[in-house]
């Protein structure tokens, strides 16, 4: 008999084996998961709660995050003496507030991506560090628009501290803005998984948030004030859920870390709208 032969043999045999039992053994882990996702998906479907493709796919993958910290920023006269074409006041040394010497025209029947850029060209030209800014919402019948401010490209939603609001007049043009920053941002604790969007949707069926027949038309991660404390402010993963039924939308901000719906008040809503 070889042994050589015979030996070579066996050292295959059990590397197949191997491998064949370890395939085993990564099916049952990511089974539950696999499974858990099928039945959120089948209770939406019974709910008949419809949602984007994205939105699935954003729930199969794990996301560790943690929350952040920041503190509000002081505006100084050097931040004045750097904005020209302007007249700039600070209210109550964390808020600026510019008329502009001439009205900034965004011109007429513009696309969305042509005005987009007509307003990042602004930003540069006329605010302070515009580029950290994303793109809120067109009040069109109260001639406003406004920005959140943004961290890794997230926006910090709800936050009277972080955002930029622009005000029109009827030709639509800028003629004045109002500016409002954080400074300071980083991290703030342990990394922890955020619930999946998918997961959220199920929470928020669940306890009657989200109405039956209704659709998610978009959805966004983000940042909101979990703490403030005077100029400091703590911020919690979150997921902003646009929600559609009967042509009707609303949002719907849920805490990525503890599953609780957040409830802004409604002074809140009425400063930042």
């Amino acid at each position: 008999m070889d042994w050589s032969k015979t030996k070579t043999i066996f050292i295959v045999v059990f590397l197949i084996l191997n491998i064949f039992l370890l395939s085993i053994f990564i099916k049952k882990i990511s089974e539950p998961e696999i499974l858990a996702d099928t039945n959120t998906q089948q209770s939406l479907d019974s709910y008949n709660i419809t949602y984007p493709a994205d939105l699935s796919s954003a729930s199969k993958e794990t996301i560790n995050e943690t929350n952040i910290s920041a503190k509000t920023r002081k505006f100084t006269d050097e931040d004045k003496k750097s904005l020209n074409n302007q007249e700039v006041r600070i209210l109550n040394d964390n808020t600026l507030y510019s008329t502009l010497d001439e009205p900034y025209s965004l011109g007429e029947k513009l696309s969305e991506d042509e005005l987009q850029e007509k307003l990042r060209a602004f930003m540069a030209e006329y605010t302070i560090d515009g580029d950290q800014y994303a793109f809120r919402n067109y009040d069109k019948e109260n001639l406003t628009i406004s920005y959140n401010q943004t961290y890794n490209e997230k926006p910090l939603f709800h936050n009277g501290s972080a955002e930029i609001v622009f005000e029109l007049n009827n030709e639509n043009e800028i003629v004045s803005y109002k500016q409002t920053m954080l400074e300071d941002i980083k991290a703030f604790g342990e990394k922890r998984r955020i619930i999946t969007p998918l997961e959220s949707l199920q929470i928020l069926a669940d306890s009657n948030q989200i109405e039956p027949d209704s659709e998610i038309v978009n959805f966004k991660p983000g940042y909101s004030t979990d703490v403030p404390i005077s100029d400091y402010q703590v911020l919690t993963p979150t997921w902003r859920f646009v929600v559609e039924k009967e042509d009707k939308k609303h949002d719907l901000y849920f805490n990525a870390f503890d599953g609780n719906m957040i409830e802004f008040s409604k002074k809140e809503k009425e400063l930042l709208e």
